[in-house]
């Protein structure tokens, strides 16, 4: 649907840890969306031709030698 039926285009998949769920914030509830923090390094794993000019890139998220921020430790909720 959004990435239409003609014309050139691309879709990624991210492998990631430091992204967060935004299903319950986001207009499409259904779809798997997440929000990465600012200044995230990716490694290209493969670029894949899906034929009808649609291609996958993969990417994996790595830890950077030197991150340009440091994300906060996620704690847990407390429990009721």
């Amino acid at each position: 649907q959004f990435l239409g039926k003609t014309d050139p285009r691309t879709f990624f998949t991210i492998t990631c840890d430091s992204g967060k769920d935004i299903r319950k914030y986001s207009f499409f509830q259904a779809e798997d969306e997440i929000l990465l923090p600012a200044a995230r390094q990716f490694i290209v794993e493969s670029c894949l031709d899906q034929g009808n000019d649609l291609y996958m890139i993969q990417l994996k998220e790595i830890q950077p030698r030197f991150p340009l921020i440091e994300l906060v430790p996620q704690t847990s909720p407390p429990r009721p």
